[in-house]
């Protein structure tokens, strides 16, 4: 009977470390799949990939695939630089949303309080819309970058950036247009307005929303790879994109690094895909914003079916329940940054080949990688 019971002992000894073991290695099978489905996208179409996910059950990882310099065919690494495009917008929210902490902006201030009247008598809406308007897109401002005379003489060369102010783009491409916008109060998005947001940090702040950018978020919170509108100095990603539409990748850093410098608010920032984490982690653990101010932030356009609040987007939606943070596209990048708060995980996904004014094919296959990691991640 001793020996029945030893054997017994023995037995469940054997099995409970034989299900340790498989369980230990769960996590390890689930990202060799997401680097196979990385090299997948970088084979097909996507010059470069890098992916940083952190969670409890997965730790924290980075993978690349492809290369940071496609004509050189230097591999990517994971502290190359990126652009983030619209990711940037996020950034900004942060830096106003500190000014309406100190006292320096109001949420529900009207914007004539802070800018040029001739913005205010530019558009229909505006001398009702606040900054609360802007911060979540419900300002029915007309996207000024979405204007296709303005990306029709930028994308065939006829237009240099350099040569046009933020003032002469509001007023060429911006005043005056109703297409493709919603009432006052109602949700469109429009980088309209975070330019506008930028416009009124110049107003409040004396140095400028530029440096109060690089000192109050960049500098204070210890990030060392992060830019806003300056070309980092080393391990910049070269961009590629497809604004022929014939499906042939070209080299579009110079107009990505042209794009990323000028834009103002809307844009503008370049980090590597693990600092850039690094941030929107501080950001949900309440390390940069209070409590209350942060509530704000997550204060979504629609409670029910969240799209955005104050600079973050949001998402409900199977499998994995709901997500916050901001993605980008552009000509030359495309990224996606979120947190998943029922899991405590942070997911971002960036790639140095643009989807923007580029053939679906590049779409497909960033998309089609994209679903298989989320599957990956949330469901087996």
């Amino acid at each position: 009977m001793k020996k029945i019971k030893l054997t017994i002992v023995l037995a469940a000894i054997a099995c409970g470390l034989a299900l340790s073991l498989s369980y230990s290695q769960q996590p390890q099978k689930k990202l060799a799949k997401i680097q196979e489905y990385m090299d997948d996208a970088a084979k097909e179409k996507l010059v470069g990939v890098s992916i940083y996910i952190k969670s409890p059950k997965l730790g924290t990882w980075v993978g690349t695939s492809g290369y940071s310099n496609l004509e050189q065919k230097t591999p990517l690494d994971k502290d190359n630089i990126f652009g983030l495009a619209s990711i940037g917008k996020m950034y900004i929210a942060v830096a106003v949303l500190k000014l309406v902490q100190d006292g320096k902006i109001g949420l529900d201030d009207k914007i004539e309080k802070y800018l040029p009247q001739e913005i205010i008598e530019g558009f229909p809406t505006a001398k009702d819309v606040t900054v609360r308007n802007l911060l979540g897109h419900t300002s029915g401002l007309y996207n000024y970058n979405r204007n296709p005379k303005l990306n029709e003489l930028y994308l065939t060369g006829n237009l240099k950036l350099d040569t046009l102010s933020h003032m002469d783009a509001l007023r060429d491409y911006a005043y005056g247009i109703t297409e493709h916008t919603k009432p006052l109060g109602e949700y469109k998005y429009s980088s309209t307005n975070y330019l506008l947001l930028s416009m009124i940090m110049d107003k409040v702040v004396p140095e400028g929303h530029s440096s109060y950018m690089r000192k109050e978020l960049i500098e204070k919170y210890g990030l060392k790879d992060t830019y806003y509108k300056e070309t980092p100095p080393e391990r910049l990603v070269e961009h590629y994109g497809d604004i022929n539409e014939d499906g042939i990748t070209e080299n579009l850093s110079a107009e990505t690094i042209e794009t990323t410098n000028w834009y103002s608010g809307d844009d503008g920032v370049y980090s590597t895909v693990e600092e850039a984490s690094r941030f929107l982690q501080k950001l949900m653990n309440g390390e940069i914003l209070n409590e209350n101010t942060l509530k704000e932030m997550m204060t979504w356009n629609d409670e029910k079916n969240p799209d955005y609040g104050l600079g973050l987007m949001a998402d409900k939606s199977f499998p994995y329940k709901f997500l916050m943070g901001h993605s980008g596209r552009g000509i030359g990048i495309t990224t996606d940054l979120y947190y998943f708060p029922k899991q405590d995980m942070t997911v971002a996904i960036f790639s140095n080949s643009g989807l923007r004014s580029a053939s679906k094919d590049y779409g497909k296959v960033y998309f089609k990688m994209r679903k298989r990691i989320i599957k990956k991640l949330f469901l087996f």
